[in-house]
């Protein structure tokens, strides 16, 4: 599985515990600021995480809407792992 992660500045923590779960592939774009909603969403991605806590509004908008487009699964969480790790755990895989 590929995942996108949108939002936060460091995640080297949760690389390791997402493989875990079976990521194979994993981008961040860290989205502080509004440039990064110019971004297209690569085909390779299977699943979009966004961290709300970390995150421009107008980026949120602009990918959230991207994702649904492409429809991809979204998850939305703080970056707490035992937040995250529930939520994927019900991708499909």
């Amino acid at each position: 599985m590929s995942i996108l992660i949108i939002g936060a500045a460091r995640i080297n923590a949760l690389v390791p515990r997402l493989e875990k779960l079976g990521a194979t592939r994993i981008t961040h774009w860290p989205a502080r600021n509004r440039k990064v909603a110019k971004n297209t969403i690569p085909n390779h991605v299977d699943a979009v995480l966004f961290f709300t806590d970390f995150l421009h509004h107008s980026a949120a908008r602009t990918l959230k809407s991207q994702a649904k487009k492409l429809g991809l699964p979204s998850l939305y969480c703080r970056r707490c792992w035992s937040e995250m790790a529930e939520q994927l755990n019900r991708l499909p895989r």
